[in-house]
């Protein structure tokens, strides 16, 4: 099955073109560095098994049908079949990564190695080779081999702590940590290539997300070490400037987050809204005692947002230098004319079915070697024959007798 978004005989390979990865990964981290791989042109090879399937290709406990999830973190790749707990299975897995420059797994450490695909197996079929793996708290460490999943990642690299309301927990962030996370390590993965290609050398690639959520906390960290202050959560407010924050506007949840950071947006903003008397009296005259009133503040700008809609608000406040944009439902996402007009949900076809999906495109753009979404979402082991005939080389008879004893499988 081959899926297009335009015309494909006309398009430019992506900056990865060339590059085989052979994905093991599963879930949401590990699939989403695949995508981010696969968008930049490399060809991704996503290994599954039908006897454990990818969590988000598995039926939803409510719905019946898989999460939607599956289809955007897994657009753009190959999908095979092997049940690694068959030797033959393992030979061909490392057939592939022997043909790979890449491989990506998220696996708890140490599980890759049981099964005879660690990084010391897949260095004696291509010395190379580069092994990017996604875990939770890392390969090392008294907790590498804890469970984990985004919430926790958040949580353990103190980000959660630091995110939410003064008078609430700490917030569980979810996709974005996951996702996050893949993205760091594609990037690794990236770098890694690069590294390769001065040196000669591959190498395993470490990646804890729960490092990565730490890393965003170096302020806090040195805040703490040099003046023993503890961070507190402070909601959508900023703890040197305001007004911060996300006001209601006319209509149901609708909302529009506004920030001001300088003496100048301020006199913006006070243009804006009409320059009222509470606006341009000494209460809020300079920056530290508009911080220090922040709650009366939050209460004359939402007097205001309540009477006008969040584009409203958005074009008075851009107008006049300030930084406002409305918070965006889904909905709204697709029918935004500058997410439009950036072409950021290409429509992908399936030309066996007729199907269409909206897809998300990557967040960036190369002026000669563009990425993009292009590829249907595989169904699994789509791509048996293609792979294991067409690249391995293997007899179209064996891959099926394979089928059949359940070691393509």
């Amino acid at each position: 099955m081959e899926s297009t978004q335009g015309n494909p005989g006309t398009e430019r390979p992506g900056p990865l073109a060339g590059i085989r990865v052979a994905d093991f990964s599963v879930h949401a981290a590990g699939p989403f560095a695949g995508l981010m791989l696969a968008e930049m042109g490399a060809q991704v090879i996503k290994i599954e098994s039908s006897a454990r399937l990818d969590i988000t290709r598995r039926p939803h406990a409510m719905y019946g049908k898989p999460p939607s999830s599956f289809e955007q973190i897994n657009a753009n790749k190959m999908s095979v079949c092997l049940n690694l707990k068959e030797p033959r299975a393992v030979e061909l897995a490392l057939e592939l990564v022997s043909i790979s420059e890449l491989a990506l797994e998220n696996f708890r450490p140490g599980v890759l190695s049981r099964l005879g695909l660690g990084y010391e197996a897949m260095r004696e079929v291509r010395p190379d080779i580069i092994l990017v793996s996604l875990s939770s708290n890392g390969q090392t460490g008294p907790e590498s081999n804890y469970a984990g999943y985004a919430p926790m990642f958040s949580a353990l690299g103190g980000l959660g702590h630091l995110t939410g309301y003064p008078d609430g927990p700490p917030v569980e962030l979810r996709h974005a940590m996951d996702h996050t996370g893949g993205m760091l390590a594609a990037f690794a993965a990236v770098a890694a290539l690069s590294a390769r290609q001065r040196t000669g050398i591959g190498q395993h690639v470490d990646v804890s997300v729960r490092d990565l959520a730490t890393s965003f906390i170096g302020p806090e960290l040195l805040d703490v070490a040099m003046n023993s202050r503890e961070p507190h959560r402070n909601g959508n407010r900023d703890v040197s400037a305001a007004p911060q924050g996300v006001y209601r506007c006319l209509g149901e949840d609708e909302w529009v987050s506004i920030s001001v950071a300088s003496e100048a947006e301020w006199q913006g903003f006070v243009k804006a809204v009409g320059s009222p008397a509470w606006a341009v009296g000494d209460d809020y005259g300079d920056a530290f005692r508009r911080w220090r009133k922040h709650d009366e503040l939050d209460a004359h700008i939402e007097e205001w947002t309540r009477c006008h809609t969040a584009e409203e608000v958005t074009q008075k406040l851009q107008a006049c230098g300030v930084a406002a944009h409305p918070s965006l439902a889904p909905d709204a996402m697709m029918r935004d004319t500058h997410l439009l007009a950036r072409k950021a949900f290409p429509t992908v076809y399936n030309d066996d079915t007729g199907e269409r999906q909206r897809a998300v495109t990557p967040p960036w753009r190369f002026s000669e070697t563009p990425a993009r979404v292009d590829q249907w979402t595989p169904t699994l082991g789509q791509h048996n024959l293609d792979v294991f005939s067409g690249i391995l080389g293997l007899p179209e008879d064996e891959v099926l007798e394979l089928e059949q004893a359940q070691i393509i499988w």
